[in-house]
Parts: structure tokens; C-alpha cells; sequence
């Protein structure tokens, strides 16, 4: 759409959990720039954070119910059995949407929607976009209903957070670009008590979902290996538990969730921030946070936004073997002037690739 001042997008998400994180701070941050262009955007679905975040923010914003996404083998078979129904459901939230909101983009965040709502967009006459934030794996791949998910993609432009996603998807869709995620920042304010330096041990920051695939396992057993050093987590999961059993608590603090103020203030005080995703990483949000902050990062080579990153300058990219990753902690904690060499270089790289202004100009030409 050549003015975007035109445009009136209608966001979707129907997802099968929701929290606060990377994908919902990078809608209702690109909704808000858009909003300033003169483009309206509306949301409809049944994430209560996006609900909350666009009506906060005075967009309107409908709640409206379309089954959980075929993603578990339970939603699996319950979703093959609605899909008639939830088919003509989805069709009637859209001509709505069509009649009230004059809506002419479909923005779609979730696997359930796209497949629902697509054909009725391209019969409405609507643009279509789908934007993959999510880790692609055997949810996907094994999933009857990705043959769907392909033939509809041919009606939509599939937006992808990485250049290395686009590799993950391209064999399945068609009209996939990668358009990275802009770092947003915000205000830096003072850390908690309980976080501030107190001792001139080497301090290592980690945020992550506590869950198998994000190896905080791996980064706790690599601080107690090396008695100079703390650990700060900033993340909460299924592996709670587990990771507090684990961790030494005069070494590593562990902490559910912190304000994004306090969080920035943490990446500028840590001598090194690790990244050390298990499985495909689509992006990697918090690590391109903490190299605006100018800390020195390391990470594994699954994490998408290591493809955009040279080995040794922006940052140390090592595989996700225990044995690389304590190999490339001890030559860090050894050479402080490569850690600092290594910070400067990925804090410029970032402040100059990963700008908001980029990504929202790449998007105007979608829409």
C-alpha cells in the first residue's frame, strides 16, 4: 500500500498461552508508530495481554474466541472436529471487523487464525500478513495442518523476525521476507537492592523462559565451575523448581520478572550476558537488548540473530555443547580489553541494524 495513512489493520491473536514478552512488546510498539503515520489498527482475539495493551495504548479492541491453536495433540483433534464451525466463526468475526472497523489488513500473529481466516481475507479483498514469531518446530513440521498452512500462504506475505528463520520456512511458504526486530528502549532506572554490585566477582545475566530449550541448566552449572563469578536470572517456567535446586543461592539470584527499566539498567551492569538457546532461537530479543546496553554477549549458533553477527567481533557464537560454551566463558573472564572490544563492536552493530525506524519503513512497504 503505497500511503499508509490508508491502511486500517486488523490485528489478530487466538494463542494457545499468553504472556508478556518479545512478540507482544513488538506489535503494540509497531501498532503505536503506525498510529503516528495516520494508519488505524483495531485488535480482535483471545490474548488478554494484547487486549490489555491495545486499549491501554486507545485502540479498539474486541474479545472474541476461536479454540486454541492445533499445536498439541489435544488441540490437534479438537480443532480437526470444530474446524467446520470455527471455519464460518472466523469468517463472520471478519465481515464484522469488514463493517465496523473498515478494515483492509489482516495481521496475523497465531497458527489458528491463519489458517481460518486467510481465505476469507483474500475473498474480502483484504492484504494479508503473517508475522512468525514462534520457535518453528515438530508442532509445525509434523502438523497435518501444515499443507493448509502452505497452500494458504500464497494469498499472504509471511514475516519473519530473523534471516535465519527464513531458511527454517521457505521450503513450506511462499512470499517469506525477514524483517528483524528493533530494539526498543527504555528509560534506564536504578536496580534492586538485592541485584546491586556489592563484590568484584564476575557477573554473569541470563533472561530467559525457564523451559528445556533455553539451556539455563548449562549457564548455572558454568558459574559453579568458576567460584569468581555470579549469576543473575531473570525468568520464570516450568523449570523453576528444578533450576533452584540446582543453583548455589549465594551465587545465583533468580528473579520472576523484572520492570523493562530495571532490566536495561541489568544489562549495563554485567561484565557478560549469555544466550545459551537449545533449539532454534527465532531471534534472540533480549540479546541484541543487552549489546545496546554495551554488554558483551555470548551465545549459541541456534539463536537466530547469530546469522546477522560475526563470530568474534559482535559477539562469541559458539555451538550449544557444555564444553563450548565453558570454553568461550574462561577466555572471556581471562582478556577484559577483548570483552570490551567485543561490546563496543556489538553495541554499534546494533544501534545501527536493529533501529525502529528501519522496521517500520520495511513494513509500510508490505502494507
Amino acid at each position: 500500500m503505497k500511503n499508509v495513512a490508508k491502511a486500517r489493520l486488523l490485528v489478530t491473536r487466538f494463542p494457545y498461552k499468553s504472556r508478556f514478552g518479545g512478540e507482544e512488546l513488538h506489535t503494540i510498539t509497531l501498532m503505536n508508530e503506525f498510529d503516528k503515520k495516520g494508519c488505524e489498527a483495531f485488535f480482535m482475539g483471545s490474548c488478554p495481554i494484547l487486549l490489555k495493551e491495545f486499549r491501554n495504548a486507545g485502540f479498539s479492541a474486541r474479545r472474541a474466541w476461536l479454540a486454541k491453536p492445533p499445536v498439541t495433540k489435544v488441540w490437534l483433534l479438537l480443532f480437526t472436529l470444530m474446524s467446520p464451525i470455527l471455519f464460518f466463526l472466523a469468517g463472520w468475526y471478519l465481515w464484522r471487523a469488514r463493517m465496523k472497523w473498515k478494515v483492509n489488513v489482516l495481521y496475523s500473529l497465531s497458527f489458528g487464525e491463519k489458517l481460518l481466516m486467510t481465505p476469507w481475507a483474500r475473498l474480502f479483498g483484504m492484504k494479508i500478513l503473517w508475522l512468525e514469531h514462534a520457535r518453528i518446530g515438530n508442532w509445525f513440521y509434523k502438523n497435518p495442518w501444515r499443507r493448509i498452512y502452505s497452500m494458504w500462504s500464497r494469498w499472504a506475505k509471511v514475516v519473519v523476525t530473523s534471516n535465519a528463520m527464513v531458511k527454517y520456512l521457505e521450503p513450506y511458504v511462499r512470499n517469506v521476507t525477514a524483517i528483524s526486530c528493533p530494539v526498543i528502549v527504555d528509560r534506564v532506572s536504578s536496580l534492586p537492592a538485592n541485584l546491586d554490585k556489592k563484590d568484584d566477582k564476575f557477573l554473569i545475566g541470563t533472561v530467559a523462559r525457564l523451559t528445556v530449550d533455553k539451556g539455563v541448566d548449562k549457564i548455572v552449572r558454568l558459574v559453579h565451575s568458576k567460584p569468581d563469578t555470579r549469576l543473575v536470572i531473570v525468568g520464570e517456567g516450568p523449570l523453576l523448581g528444578d533450576i533452584k535446586k540446582l543453583a548455589d543461592e549465594d551465587r545465583v539470584t533468580i528473579i520472576p520478572s523484572l520492570p523493562r527499566e530495571q532490566l536495561m539498567a541489568l544489562y549495563k551492569s554485567l561484565d557478560l550476558f549469555i544466550l545459551g538457546s537449545m533449539e532454534m532461537d527465532p531471534f534472540g530479543m533480549v540479546a541484541a537488548e543487552a549489546m545496546y546496553f554495551g554488554a558483551p554477549v555470548l551465545m549459541t549458533n541456534v539463536c537466530g540473530i547469530s546469522e546477522d553477527l560475526e563470530n568474534g567481533r559482535e559477539a562469541i557464537i559458539v555451538d550449544k555443547k557444555y564444553s563450548s560454551m565453558d570454553k568461550a566463558l574462561k577466555k572471556l573472564m581471562r582478556h577484559d580489553e577483548t570483552r570490551g572490544e567485543i561490546a563496543a563492536r556489538g553495541q554499534a552493530f546494533v544501534k545501527k541494524q536493529y533501529r525502529l525506524s528501519e522496521a517500520i519503513a520495511k513494513f509500510e512497504a508490505l502494507i
